[in-house]
């Protein structure tokens, strides 16, 4: 049976589909790790970055369309062995992956688009204790005046942290790198990613150091408490140097898709005033809501079980709204999308691809403010198909996924400041 046969909507997509506001949702993307596809699809070169303008011109069109900018993979988050700020990666280098915050500012002042950033899990220990940490507080003064203050000791300044300007912090010894974002322009602020999936080693990191400050004595469960804990220590850095309540600061709790269970025991740390002194809470709860990752793309009924994986997706976000209101936090994806992983390339390249995409951005926009798609460009295999382009310039008819996402994306309304991109 060919994919494109026509499908009954179940009652429940039907009525999504007519009762969704598209506007309640706009859209934001993540990037695939740049070794990972080809050298020109986002740098000219990332292999040779150099110049003031080092970007494809190609992809700075097709990214557009996206509100956000996730760098996960730009800074190869996951397994990250970095503890230090010394050890970021310079603006200077020629080879770019992992990528430099600067060229991240740069890219997202370029396209308008809000900055997101996941933070290395060793960054954050049991030895900062009740400190903010030092690593959050150095990226955000660069993320906000564009100088970066090296190893400069920074207690003498903290409590003056917001107010001060870059040119004073460049009288304190600091160094201009590249412009600051721009001022109309968000910073999300993530603690590592799926610190709760065991394939990652940042979750023994969590369960490790979880165990050790007593948070539980489970150790799974004392690693989802370690990564609030963390978390609490980096949100505090951030409300430092931005100030408390600022509207460019998004505070992400990031928690499992599929249970409620992770998000449920990083609301006890924030909860509990021993080790939330300080009251802090997050901006938004961030899921995953991926759909199909048991579907075989080349089942007869894939299609079918593909909408069922849909309102599943829906349904999970469903319950984290709940969660996430109770807390006076939004809902929003910081990844989702299909999650085909058997004979993957074959579906996602079917026309009918882009069918499913418009039912999915509809089934879950009722309960989700910001959608962060995974990923813009990546090849296409039978174990995966991920980009919603397989490549830089490859045309919108033979890109369902991408072409699905330009249309809700044409139905959000513009963002203000943002009239010329």
């Amino acid at each position: 049976m060919s994919q494109t046969a026509p499908a009954r909507l179940t009652p429940f997509l039907a009525l999504v589909l007519l009762s969704a506001s598209a506007a309640a949702m706009d859209l934001g993307t993540n990037f695939w790790n740049l070794g990972w596809h080809q050298p020109g699809d986002c740098f000219s070169d990332f292999r040779a970055v150099k110049g003031e303008d080092p970007w494809n011109p190609q992809f700075l069109r097709e990214i557009a369309i996206y509100r956000s900018l996730r760098f996960m993979d730009w800074d190869n988050t996951n397994h990250s062995p970095r503890e230090n700020w010394s050890q970021r990666p310079q603006k200077q280098a020629a080879r770019q992956n992992p990528v430099a915050y600067e060229w991240m500012i740069d890219l997202c002042n370029r396209t308008g688009a809000d900055l997101w950033i996941t933070i290395p899990h060793r960054t954050i220990s049991r030895q900062t204790g009740d400190a903010p940490c030092d690593y959050a507080l150095r990226l955000c003064l660069l993320v906000k005046t564009g100088v970066d203050m090296g190893t400069i000791d920074l207690q003498p300044l903290r409590d003056r942290l917001a107010a001060l300007s870059a040119d004073e912090l460049v009288a304190a010894g600091g160094v201009r790198t590249g412009p600051p974002l721009a001022p109309q322009l968000k910073l999300y602020l993530e603690y590592s990613n799926e610190t709760w999936n065991g394939q990652f080693q940042q979750a023994q990191h969590c369960a490790a150091e979880g165990e050790a400050l007593g948070l539980d004595a489970n150790p799974r469960t004392a690693g989802l408490r370690f990564h609030a804990w963390a978390a609490l220590r980096m949100f505090r850095a951030a409300e430092l140097v931005f100030g408390p309540g600022s509207p460019r600061l998004i505070k992400v709790d990031a928690a499992q898709s599929a249970s409620r269970f992770v998000a449920e025991q990083h609301r006890v740390v924030y909860a509990d005033r021993r080790w939330n002194p300080w009251k802090i809470q997050p901006t938004v709860l961030a899921i995953a809501p991926y759909f199909g990752h048991k579907v075989d793309g080349a089942a007869d009924d894939a299609v079918a079980q593909l909408r069922a994986a849909i309102e599943k997706s829906a349904s999970d976000a469903a319950k984290h709204r709940e969660l996430a209101r109770a807390q006076g936090w939004q809902l929003i994806a910081y990844e989702g999308g299909q999650h085909v992983i058997t004979r993957a390339q074959r579906i996602n390249r079917d026309p009918v691809m882009r069918d499913l995409y418009a039912e999915y951005l509809q089934a879950v926009s009722p309960y989700l403010t910001h959608f962060c798609h995974y990923a813009h460009v990546g090849q296409a295999g039978e174990r995966g198909a991920w980009g919603s382009l397989e490549f830089t310039g490859q045309p919108l008819a033979e890109a369902p996924k991408y072409r699905a996402l330009v249309e809700w994306a044409a139905r959000q309304p513009q963002r203000e400041g943002t009239a010329d991109r």
